[in-house]
């Protein structure tokens, strides 16, 4: 087992009660595990507590979270520094929005690679090349020399998922990566989630909203409301026979196509 969520819950400094609990769950390499739900029903606040990334003072208030044997619990800032970027990996909804606007995509490429790497500079930029044209970005040197406000929001994704799968990670972590772009653009995107996951063996857990996204993506399917989950399972199974009254009312809001709904 790569990924064993138990009990978890976050507090934030000014709330007294969790904004999540209860959450477990469990997550194979290889597999892919979609959280959905309404917006505020914790979704995100999941993948950032496996990450330690929790904004506002938040923290892991029980529960235990161990990846690949260990008790994230129990790591340093030395050990997050090495874990993060390298075996855990985080694909955020705006990947531009993330990055510096003043300085050129190719400097924070290389600068990134050489903080994970030994690699001298000129070998870090061949890397960020070669990934960036794994993600299908052309004239990826152009791409290099440009600022985030050059670029489109799909190739600003695509600079985004081209970093965080420089390293191979074992888990990546996907925070609605396709909600700010166009239809096309998303199914170009999830496409390459697809192909990037199945290719490397990574597991991965996405967040998102889109029930479409996540019945085609994921092996897993895990439903949130008011920082619970309210039902859980095999993707298909969900899907086709949801128990909730809220999966339920989820699915029928998926519209439909010559009364046919593509989940």
């Amino acid at each position: 087992m790569l990924l064993d969520v138990k009990n978890l819950a976050v507090t934030y400094a000014k709330s007294a009660a969790p904004t999540i609990q209860g959450v477990s769950f469990e997550l194979d390499a290889g597999e892919i595990l979609a959280i959905v739900g309404e917006s505020g029903s914790g979704k995100t606040t999941v993948i950032r507590a496996v990450l330690n990334l929790l904004p506002g003072g938040g923290k892991v208030s029980a529960g235990t979270i161990i990846f690949d044997g260990k008790n994230l619990a129990e790591l340093d800032n030395a050990g997050w520094r090495n874990l993060r970027g390298k075996d855990i990996s985080m694909i955020f909804q705006d990947s531009g929005a993330m990055l510096n606007p003043v300085h050129t995509i190719g400097r924070q490429f290389v600068e990134y690679i050489q903080v994970h790497s030994e690699l001298d500079k000129a070998a870090a930029y061949a890397m960020a090349v070669e990934k960036l044209t794994l993600m299908n970005l052309p004239n990826p040197e152009n791409i290099l020399s440009s600022y985030t406000f050059e670029l489109s929001g799909g190739m600003r994704q695509r600079v985004g998922i081209a970093m965080a799968i420089t390293f191979q990670p074992k888990l990546l972590l996907a925070d609605e990566p396709t909600s700010a772009l166009d239809v096309t653009t998303q199914a170009q995107i999830v496409g390459e989630l697809m192909f990037i996951t199945r290719g490397t063996g990574a597991a991965m857990i996405i967040v998102t909203h889109n029930l479409g996204v996540a019945s085609y993506l994921s092996d897993k399917l895990i439903v949130m409301s008011q920082g619970r989950i309210v039902e859980a399972g095999a993707t298909q199974e969900v899907v086709e026979n949801p128990q909730h009254a809220y999966t339920k009312s989820l699915l029928a809001s998926v519209p439909e196509m010559g009364r046919a709904r593509y989940v």
